[in-house]
């Protein structure tokens, strides 16, 4: 817990926003990443994202170039929804 506001919006910006922007490609390219940081990059779902919007808006290509990281997004959201939805079951019991 924090004591105001103010400080759990900066936590949230640190903790949340900076990560994803780093590790998703947005700020710097991954391929000039060390390997490291390229790994954690991978779990990182802006990431995949940032890939999509590079594909459609700069090269201006279509669904078949991009249903290896749709694909990624979607195991993601699926992995994500099933670990809510187990622990949202034991806090109603």
């Amino acid at each position: 817990m924090v004591d105001s506001q103010q400080v759990a919006m900066f936590l949230s910006l640190v903790g949340f926003l900076m990560p994803a922007l780093v590790f998703g490609g947005f700020m710097f390219p991954i391929e000039n990443m060390p390997v490291v940081l390229q790994a954690i990059s991978n779990v990182v779902p802006t990431r995949w994202f940032f890939e999509i919007l590079k594909i459609v808006m700069i090269k201006g290509l279509g669904f078949e170039f991009i249903y290896k990281q749709a694909a990624i997004l979607s195991g993601m959201t699926l992995f994500f929804l099933v670990v809510a939805m187990r622990k949202f079951k034991i806090r109603l019991m």
